[in-house]
């Protein structure tokens, strides 16, 4: 799906939501970096949209890395306006 008909998928999509469903959460950035010299080399995003913007880094593909920032944001913008939620964890729990 080219960039401009995805575009306009998300744009009709948000139309039909209410306010307080519309993803307000999306990936603004994605490059390519390395944490270090030596380090692993992998991609970094921002998810914007919240308060302040979101970083992370991913080793992997740029098509991986985009679609686990995307996934992230899917859940930030799912879990957005559920009363009683005070703290929000992102991502699997670790297993003790």
């Amino acid at each position: 799906m080219s960039s401009a008909a995805r575009k306009a998928t998300e744009t009709a999509a948000t139309d039909t939501q209410p306010d307080h469903k519309r993803p307000i959460y999306h990936v603004t950035k994605l490059e390519k970096c390395k944490l270090d010299q030596n380090g692993p080399s992998g991609y970094r995003y921002v998810i914007e949209g919240g308060y302040a913007p979101i970083t992370g880094f991913r080793a992997g593909t740029k098509e991986h890395v985009h679609s686990h920032a995307a996934a992230l944001a899917k859940e930030m913008n799912n879990r957005r306006g559920v009363k009683g939620t005070k703290h929000i964890v992102i991502g699997k729990p670790k297993q003790a």
